[in-house]
């Protein structure tokens, strides 16, 4: 079941009175939180958010080269360039920021990984991503801590082997962890917080599509075969794992729920207009709270059978469901319009999609992180805990429950 407030299904978001909008200044992205600190990139430039001392910024991601700076790096991933092109091809970003422990952290721009050990006031590269992966070089879930180790899984979009890679130092030096051809690549890699276990997401097509874990060195599947094993960001709880599909072109989009030690296959627990990208989960009073993001995306997807076009509805949403209804009834905490630049009125110009990007704090709260969106276009809104339940209870005014599976 999901339920929807008609007012808010394609403009309002958790803005205003409804949450606290943070001064990161516009296209921020948001990384992880740790420490009581919320991480933040604008461009190249990286820092951190407290609710004491607001924002903070800490210092640059370098331009790589050895003496002379890479002046194609610079246009492709600065923020001036960025600023200048956005009329036309709309919003994007392609840096990536995660803390790790003790002022540690690791970014990506592009192809390249960097990592500080001083809280991020300098940084040094330390990998290189192979030629074929995305803009942003790896996605938002791609890496996770467990034990002593970091985990990072490439998303490479050619004929290199699908990777997750390994760095038992804090990411000074990596090592190939897992590497097949069974899939096309990972999307993101994730501690189980209830189990001494990493899951891996794995994509595109039906056969590549899979949720699993990772054992000796192997990616081992909980299920495979089909666009519901389709998964970018999981969530986890004491007794299952939730996912959207990532799917475009799907003509249900489902939010499912994979009980442990339960049945093989997942179960359908809602249904949303367009892919799922990224979940947060939240304890509030007793209760834990998933949040799933969905994309507003454009193009078409390589791997989807013929005449199976995009579907992606025109907003990008953020949807909540909580432990009390075991996650069977979602409700509709923000909706974003994708923004729509000249670009779209040019044959053979690309735009770019429109995305939330999530992170929680049990203390924080939740974020909410709109880009490319038409309104609060890269800024970042912060759901204190005590307000989720009160804000997804208001927009459950109206039912618009989803059609049986």
């Amino acid at each position: 079941m999901t339920r929807r407030h008609p007012d808010r299904a394609t403009e309002r978001g958790v803005s205003g009175a409804r949450g606290d909008p943070l001064d990161l200044g516009p296209e921020a992205r948001i990384g992880g939180v740790r420490d009581g600190r919320l991480y933040w990139t604008r461009g190249r430039t990286v820092g951190f958010w407290t609710p004491s001392g607001g924002r903070v910024a800490l210092g640059t991601l370098p331009t790589p080269g050895d003496e002379r700076p890479d002046a194609a790096f610079r246009l492709r991933h600065g923020r001036f360039a960025k600023a200048a092109l956005r009329p036309v091809v709309g919003s994007w970003t392609t840096t990536n920021l995660w803390p790790l422990r003790d002022g540690t952290l690791l970014a990506t721009v592009g192809r390249r990984v960097f990592r500080s050990g001083d809280h991020g006031r300098s940084w040094a590269p330390v990998r290189r991503l192979p030629d074929s992966s995305g803009p942003m070089g790896t996605l938002p879930t791609s890496v996770c801590l467990h034990g002593g180790d970091v985990y990072l899984a490439e998303y490479t979009l050619g004929d290199d082997p699908a990777r997750i890679l390994r760095s038992e130092d804090d990411g000074r030096t990596w090592e190939t962890h897992v590497e097949t051809t069974a899939v096309r690549h990972f999307h993101g890699v994730f501690r189980d917080p209830y189990r001494d276990v990493v899951w891996a997401t794995a994509g595109d097509a039906d056969d590549e599509s899979a949720v699993g874990r990772l054992a000796d060195g192997e990616f081992v599947r909980a299920g495979s075969g089909s666009q519901r094993w389709r998964a970018v960001g999981l969530a986890f709880t004491p007794t299952a794992v939730l996912w959207g599909m990532d799917c475009s072109y799907a003509a249900s989009v489902e939010l499912l729920r994979l009980r442990r030690g339960g049945p093989a296959e997942p179960e359908t627990v809602g249904r949303t207009d367009a892919s799922a990208y990224y979940a947060a989960t939240l304890p509030v009073d007793g209760e834990l709270w998933v949040a799933v993001a969905t994309a507003a995306e454009v193009g078409e997807d390589s791997t989807a059978p013929a005449g199976r076009g995009n579907r992606s509805g025109d907003a990008a949403r953020v949807l909540v469901a909580s432990s009390a209804s075991s996650y069977e009834t979602w409700y509709e905490l923000a909706a974003f319009r994708r923004r729509r630049p000249l670009g779209e009125r040019l044959p053979g110009v690309p735009t770019a999609s429109a995305y939330v990007f999530l992170a929680a704090d049990e203390r924080l709260g939740l974020f909410v992180n709109p880009f490319n969106a038409r309104s609060d276009a890269g800024s970042v809104i912060r759901v204190p805990p005590e307000a989720l339940p009160r804000l997804a209870d208001e927009a459950s005014a109206v039912d618009a429950s989803a059609p049986d599976r």
